[in-house]
């Protein structure tokens, strides 16, 4: 069910990321260039993709993603993006993927927390708290992305 990123050819985090965010069009508009600067990371850096990352997978198709940071260890490590295909999400796989990831960055010997921001208006809220994540702090958001609501930070301390 999980694979390495280096399995999959350039392109498939952003294919990922553009169909998970398709509910609203206004998503590609803010987050388009993010999207693929994102992609070209990881593939121009393959040891940290597969290191950092894992493609969630049913029968060979990737249908999600999701990357950590693990540079401000071992205060914490942060969740990067975290997505999954439109027609794949309420099915459980966010949660199986959420966990997986958490299982992975938990073997980081002294790690204190992991964390992650999201928005409010946004499903993703509910699959962090699923797995444990506490709401720690919360920010109103004046972007363009302010449609999505304010920003929810979260944590789990280990």
């Amino acid at each position: 069910m999980f694979r390495k990123f280096t399995d999959f050819p350039r392109g498939t985090l952003y294919d990922i990321l553009q169909d998970a965010y398709s509910y609203d069009s206004r998503n590609k508009g803010i987050w388009d260039e993010n999207w693929q600067e994102s992609d070209d990371f990881f593939y121009n850096n393959p040891d940290i993709a597969d290191q950092y990352g894992l493609v969630t997978c049913i029968a060979d198709i990737p249908i999600g993603f999701v990357t950590w940071d693990p540079r401000h260890r071992p205060e914490y490590v942060e969740i990067g993006h975290n997505g999954i295909r439109e027609q794949y999400k309420r099915k459980g796989y966010g949660h199986l993927q959420l966990e997986e990831a958490i299982r992975r960055i938990r073997k980081y010997e002294g790690l204190r927390r992991i964390i992650v921001c999201t928005n409010s208006n946004l499903a993703a809220p509910k699959n962090y708290e699923s797995v444990g994540f506490q709401l720690c702090d919360r920010k109103p958001n004046h972007t363009e992305s302010a449609y999505t609501g304010d920003f929810l930070y979260y944590e789990i301390i280990l």
